[in-house]
This record gives C-alpha cells, structure tokens and sequence, in this order.
C-alpha cells in the first residue's frame, strides 16, 4: 500500500532502507539493534557517541531505551520488524519514524494519534514523551527527519485496504 506525502514533499512512503534520509537511518539501525538483544547495545552506545554531540549521546540512548521499553511493555499487538541489516521496511518501523518526524516538527497531537496504533492507551504518554526526548536530541545533532503527511484529497473516499506484512 502506498500512502501519497504532503504536496510540498512528493514522492511517496518509504519502503526500503535506502529510501530514507541519514538521519532517519540512525533511528531505524538504533531501533533494530535494540529490538534484536542485549548483545547490540555496547554497538549502539559507540554509535551514538560518534553520530550525537557529546551531552546528548547518553540523553539519547536513554531516550530510546526509555520508549523501547515502554513499547514492549504497552504494545497492542506483535510489533513487526526487520533484521538489522535488511533492507526493508515495515509498517511498524515507519510508524515509528513518523512519530519521531512528527515531534520534531512539532506535531505532538499528531504523534500521539500515531502512537496509538503501537501502543495501549496506558502507555502512550510515556512512550511520546521518551521518543520526544530522542527527537530533541536528534535534532540538537543535525539529524533531522522529514515529516511526512498524507496528501488530503477531498474527492478521494477512504476505503479499508488490509496490510500484508513481510518479517525478514
């Protein structure tokens, strides 16, 4: 399923790796190191200490791991992930990104409703309020993600599509 950006963005959703800008591979590499073990995250530190500014490499670690495992603690359902090194893209991992895309643009209302769909209501606020302290530290490095919206088309009548997702 393709899902049309903003008019000023053009193009479409992101559905590979490659698709994406540098920083919005950061977070996707941290994401996926994460979710993948314990045995990943001496990795992850060293990264972040060589991609963040020297104060917000550990603010930012803390970030993700504060809103990874409120994630895994909240979820509504299996959240669905790519391995490390592949070079696909799934639902949940561009939900994910969004939400990141959409604080640091200031669109918090926004990331809250998409946050919904990974994460019960109990947890949401947490898990906004963590991946909001990632965004600032992202954005205090350079690392800024595009935030891509959904092209409104007022003669367009919304249907129901199922998804069909893929695990590598």
């Amino acid at each position: 399923m393709q899902i049309s950006q903003s008019a000023e963005a053009g193009g479409s959703w992101p559905t590979q790796v490659q698709d994406l800008n540098e920083g919005e591979r950061l977070v996707i590499w941290a994401f996926r190191r994460w979710v993948s073990g314990p045995q990943h995250l001496p990795m992850l530190a060293r990264e972040f200490d060589r991609q963040f500014r020297r104060a917000e490499a550990r603010l930012a670690l803390r970030a993700l791991d504060a809103a990874l495992t409120g994630l895994t603690r909240h979820a509504r359902r299996t959240i669905v992930y790519h391995q490390p090194c592949c070079a696909c893209l799934g639902a949940d991992e561009v939900c994910f990104l969004s939400i990141v895309a959409a604080l640091q643009s200031g669109a918090a209302q926004a990331a809250g409703a998409m946050a919904q769909w990974l994460v019960r209501r109990e947890g949401v606020q947490d898990f906004v309020g963590a991946l909001d302290e990632l965004a600032e530290c992202l954005s205090g490095s350079g690392h800024d993600l595009p935030y891509r919206t959904r092209q409104r088309n007022p003669n367009h009548v919304a249907t129901a599509q199922p998804l069909s997702l893929l695990v590598h």
